[in-house]
């Protein structure tokens, strides 16, 4: 398990020590919703990063993913159907978990 938290703020993405509880670069919180630290950068796409995480709620903080939207293409139309996009294939990652 790597000793680091990365920073999930677009703009920063700094690696922090892994008892940091805010990035020692910008100031953003580390964990996600109180329970995801994440660990690494696992790739990034059209329609956002993702990271490799850990879940600090479960005994074995067993590792997971936190996949964050920042769509690349402009314009209201493109953003909403990249949002679908991104919520069906949410669903289908959760379906496939169970």
């Amino acid at each position: 398990m790597s000793n680091q938290i990365y920073c999930l703020n677009p703009d920063c993405l700094h690696p922090n020590p892994d008892n940091f509880q805010y990035c020692e670069k910008c100031g953003s919180k580390l964990l996600l919703t109180e329970r995801y630290i994440p660990r690494s950068i696992l790739g990034q796409g059209g329609f956002g990063r993702t990271f490799l995480a850990t879940d600090q709620y479960k005994p074995s903080q067993p590792y997971c993913v936190i996949k964050q939207f920042l769509p690349q293409a402009q314009g209201t139309d493109t953003i909403e159907k990249a949002s679908q996009l991104f919520a069906q294939e949410a669903q289908r990652l959760e379906e496939l978990g169970k």
